[in-house]
């Protein structure tokens, strides 16, 4: 065994690493590194690599890589061109320098074909610009060709249907006012005294919602009844109480035992229990409901049955 793979061997040793552990991490194989401890250097590839590999297991196993060569200089043959190394497939592994090239190489290459790429998106671009103004274009040249021609056609009689047109635009407008008024949710009181109310909700929507509270610091019992059973009964203080009518709902009974004390809103608007001021506390209101379908269906059961 050689002076400078003795001291190799004596500082891998304290290192605690084994010939297998210095080949994973140098990814110098093993034989290799056995020849470099026993002086061998005739076994490794070629002088080129002596040095290369004496100096990769120095620094491995913490000796000063450059003192040691200088040191064995005259023991180490000179480096001369490399020769090819077969691969081991055991110990040889892609490094990361590799694997930096090859990812390097691949940008360089993008790099170099991205100007064109960058031309061909733009001309594409421009093209597609190009063609949906053309297509634009042709679709209002038609559209002008048609209105003239319909203009064409139609002048010889402008003035007359020009009249009627206005006539029935009129009339629609007036009738979809009436629709419109009539559409509208009214609220109207049939009867009033000091202990009961009767009011018809008319082109009521499906869903009806009630809002009810006490005025200032007071309080009022009040319950609430829809289609002859209870959906909600309490004490009314300040903060409102929201009560939602199930869908279909054709009437509700308000009860309340300080009417007077006892504030409403009916789908948001308000809703005065007492509008002719007949007073009393302890009151009893119905409200019958009618919503803007049931009324479309009765309009069209009397003409249906009017034309019979």
């Amino acid at each position: 065994m050689s002076e400078i793979g003795q001291k190799l061997r004596d500082a891998r040793i304290d290192k605690g690493y084994t010939l297998d552990d210095l080949q994973q991490i140098t990814k110098i194989q093993k034989r290799y590194l056995i020849a470099i401890e026993e002086g061998n250097f005739d076994a490794l590839p070629g002088d080129f690599y002596v040095r290369a590999f004496v100096k990769q297991y120095a620094e491995t196993v913490g000796l000063d890589s450059e003192k040691l060569l200088a040191e064995f200089n005259d023991a180490i043959p000179q480096p001369q061109p490399p020769e090819h190394i077969a691969p081991d497939k055991e110990a040889d592994k892609p490094t990361s320098r590799t694997r930096t090239h090859n990812h390097n190489s691949g940008w360089s290459r993008f790099n170099r074909y991205l100007p064109t790429i960058i031309i061909v998106a733009v001309v594409v671009i421009i093209v597609g610009v190009i063609y949906a103004f053309a297509i634009g274009n042709r679709d209002r040249n038609k559209s002008v060709i048609q209105e003239s021609s319909s203009v064409t056609v139609s002048s010889e009689s402008s003035s007359n249907k020009a009249k009627h047109s206005q006539a029935a635009s009129s009339s629609a407008k007036e009738t979809s006012s009436k629709k419109e008024e009539t559409k509208k949710p009214t609220l109207k009181l049939e009867s009033s005294s000091s202990t009961a109310a009767s009011f018809n909700y008319t082109n009521a929507p499906e869903k009806n919602t009630l809002v009810l509270h006490a005025d200032d610091a007071k309080t009022a019992w009040v319950s609430v009844t829809a289609g002859g059973t209870q959906i909600w009964q309490g004490t009314l203080k300040s903060a409102e109480q929201t009560i939602t009518m199930p869908t279909g709902t054709t009437s509700f009974i308000v009860k309340t035992g300080n009417a007077q004390n006892t504030k409403a809103k009916l789908n948001g608007k308000d809703f005065n229990l007492d509008p002719d001021n007949k007073g009393g506390f302890v009151k009893q209101i119905t409200v019958n409901i009618s919503t803007a379908a049931s009324a479309e269906d009765s309009s069209s059961e009397s003409s249906s049955q009017a034309s019979e």
